[in-house]
């Protein structure tokens, strides 16, 4: 008999009754994880990234000051959503000292980063530990996926990349989102659906990612197809209790919603009025050229999410074009675009389509990354330095 491990190589059962040299542990695997080349050359991607995080911090505290003095180095991590999520952590949703329109955050990484506080009495470094640790569970589960370590590096230079690695949800979400797919791939759907369904209480993104796992169920092998699908959607308990919480505290259906319009004035509006009001503000506007800027990256990722739609669409793979043309219906629906960068960061499915097109067209890889890296560089500065939020 053969029994498979986590990196998914086959192997002999070994005889318990054998004697293992050197001790008790010498020869036990359940101390320490079964990674293979791919996952450590993954993990090497994921450390590096985080040199190159700690250099722009460095640079950001110095550079754009003008006085001779530098910022605290660990203030550059904390700005915009991650002080907000610091302060559900901290006081919950309801308290005096709640931010307004919080209800907005979903509860998932507040809940995360407070039991993280508790061991290390540092909020910046319960942050950075939060995003290190899922960072490394999303960096592995997506190179088994794609069978390559490829896809992380597209993933870690995308331009908006340095969201993965702050106070920020997104990468708590992937560290769910990424298993939950192999998962579904793999015909494990009950383990699909707790993982989806633990990252509907992260981010609402959820939302894409369940009814794609139900595509990927109905489109699946022929003899479960529905009872698979039902499966899948059991994943919607997660955010659906979110939204049951919000209702008994607020007494209406609509609390998320109102806190989106009355925070951020978003509300639903036409793709084409969407598109109109974004295009005015990137280049036809009273803003500043960073302000202008930043609406300039948020119409190309619009661009790049919607261009990933319509390839899954073309290849007929309905999971993936469910995932990412739901994404681009969320937000090229709402007042102008906007978070489209760090939403086209939760889109796997595409690094994983960009690293099989670069196992057969190299030039692909060097077109994307004397693009992407130079803007992740920007964009990493850019919220270091507490001029966007992403």
């Amino acid at each position: 008999m053969l029994q498979r491990g986590i990196s998914g190589e086959a192997g002999p059962i070994p005889d318990p009754a054998a004697p293992v040299a050197g001790g008790l542990l010498a020869g036990a695997r359940w101390w320490r994880p079964d990674l293979g080349p791919d996952d450590w050359a993954a993990l090497g991607l994921w450390a590096a990234a985080h040199l190159a995080l700690f250099v722009l911090a460095w640079a950001a505290a110095w550079v754009y000051r003008a006085t001779p003095g530098h910022a605290p180095l660990t203030g550059v991590f904390e700005h915009w959503d991650a002080n907000i999520l610091r302060n559900i952590a901290q006081y919950g949703y309801f308290s005096p000292h709640s931010t307004a329109h919080d209800t907005v955050f979903f509860p998932g990484y507040p809940m995360t980063l407070a039991a993280v506080h508790l061991i290390l009495r540092s909020w910046v470094l319960a942050e950075l530990v939060v995003s290190g640790i899922a960072g490394c569970f999303v960096v592995v589960s997506l190179s088994r996926l794609a069978g390559g370590r490829r896809a992380v590096l597209y993933l870690l230079t995308t331009p908006a990349a340095i969201f993965l690695m702050v106070g920020y949800t997104e990468c708590l979400f992937l560290a769910f989102a990424i298993p939950a797919w192999h998962a579904a791939a793999r015909g494990r759907w009950w383990r699909a659906a707790l993982l989806a369904g633990l990252s509907g209480l992260v981010r609402p993104d959820a939302a894409f990612l369940i009814p794609a796992l139900a595509v990927m169920a109905l489109t699946g092998p022929r003899g479960a197809r529905l009872a698979n699908a039902g499966k899948a959607c059991c994943a919607l308990a997660g955010p659906a209790a979110y939204e049951i919480y919000l209702t008994v505290r607020t007494g209406t259906w609509e609390a998320w919603a109102k806190a989106q319009q009355a925070g951020w004035d978003l509300h639903p509006v036409t793709p084409v009025q969407a598109l109109k009001t974004t295009w005015w503000a990137a280049f036809r506007h009273p803003f500043t050229a960073a302000d202008a800027f930043e609406f300039q990256l948020e119409l190309a990722a619009m661009a790049a999410m919607l261009l990933a739609a319509l390839a899954f669409l073309w290849w007929r793979r309905w999971p993936e074009a469910v995932y990412c043309g739901l994404a681009v219906l969320a937000l090229g629906t709402q007042t102008w675009y906007q978070a489209c960068p760090r939403t086209l960061l939760l889109l796997f499915p595409a690094w994983i389509a960009l690293a099989g097109l670069d196992a057969r067209r190299t030039w692909v890889r060097y077109v994307y990354l004397s693009v992407s890296a130079p803007l992740a560089a920007v964009v990493g500065l850019l919220f270091l330095s507490q001029q966007w939020a992403g």
